[in-house]
């Protein structure tokens, strides 16, 4: 891929459609302590690094990167690793280019740190972790991952929809459209809520999958109230829209065909899984739609319980949370 920034072709959109909001006025968060979140740059730090002098490049980084590097960065073997890693020409242009695109991450970060108020608000024992960017060879399944108290960020991964070597790749239009820098945020959010506040196994039935999902996306709207719907479940506007029109309809489809209690894998992966639209509706469905639907019964659920976050999202039992929502679009 010589020469691969010149065939760049990218209007990197900052916003997409997006019309729902949830703000919650009453909240306050001015008097949360949380210094500024800083995102420390692994990936442009280790492309500056030059590759015949690896050993010294990486004696500088090991301290504040020991995360990546470990104890053992100057063996002969990570320095050959690194060298090569660092050498490679797909990885070198996707580490300037993203390096161009994000010369900092300034207002990511204020971002950030306001959605970590909020999330310190709702959970004052919550933990904030260490933020790092790094170059992943566009790892698009993964673009944001919390390892303990380190969260790492694929910044290949949000280089805006119409970036040339995501369609190379030949990456699904659907993800691809998310892969952009307004999504950053949300997407940090949800690995806090995945991995701090909710068990990795949602259940056997349609419903445990919708609820567990659906908790998710209500996090999302407590810890970022002024981020449009959209960004937070990754529909376009004209899919949300779908969706509001469609609610009465996609209930009575899930109750009329027994939807909701099955355990038939087909049947839950069509409804909760990510792709380009619900196979059970026509083409101008977004997926997820089970998703969706559980978000709505969540709402539902918090609108009649008052309840709070936390004990939200300690809740186990899906069928509770249905049976006590009073949900009916």
């Amino acid at each position: 891929m010589k020469n691969i920034i010149k065939l760049f072709f990218l209007i990197f959109i900052i916003i997409p459609a997006g019309c729902h909001f949830s703000a919650d006025e009453s909240v306050v968060i001015s008097d949360i302590q949380l210094e500024k979140i800083h995102i420390k740059r692994y990936g442009r730090d280790l492309f500056n690094i030059d590759p015949d002098k690896v050993g010294q490049g990486l004696s500088v980084l090991a301290k504040e990167y020991s995360f990546f590097l470990g104890d053992n960065y100057m063996d002969t073997l990570s320095i050959i690793q690194i060298r090569d890693y660092i050498s490679d020409p797909f990885l070198y242009e996707i580490a300037a280019y993203s390096k161009s695109i994000y010369p900092n991450l300034e207002d990511v970060e204020t971002q950030l740190t306001g959605a970590l108020k909020y999330y310190l608000h709702y959970f004052p024992d919550g933990q904030v972790p260490d933020y790092y960017s790094y170059i992943s060879g566009i790892d698009f399944e993964h673009p944001v991952q919390y390892l303990d108290t380190v969260m790492i960020i694929a910044i290949d991964d949000y280089l805006g929809s119409e970036f040339i070597p995501y369609k190379r790749l030949r990456i699904p239009k659907y993800q691809s459209r998310r892969m952009q820098k307004a999504y950053m945020v949300p997407d940090c959010m949800r690995e806090v809520a995945r991995v701090k506040h909710l068990p990795a196994y949602a259940g056997e039935k349609l419903i445990d999958h919708m609820i567990h999902g659906g908790k998710i996306l209500y996090f999302l709207d407590k810890v970022l109230p002024s981020t449009a719907d959209s960004l937070k479940i990754g529909f376009t506007g004209k899919q949300l829209e779908w969706c509001d029109e469609n609610e009465v309809n996609l209930w009575a489809f899930l109750v009329e065909n027994e939807l909701l209690y099955t355990a038939d894998f087909q049947k839950i992966n069509k409804l909760i899984h990510d792709g380009p639209f619900t196979s059970f509706f026509d083409q101008e469905s977004p997926a997820r739609t089970g998703i969706w639907v559980g978000w709505q019964i969540v709402k539902s659920y918090m609108d009649r319980s008052k309840i709070s976050l936390q004990e939200l999202m300690e809740e186990k039992e899906a069928v509770d949370i249905l049976s006590q929502s009073g949900y009916k679009p």
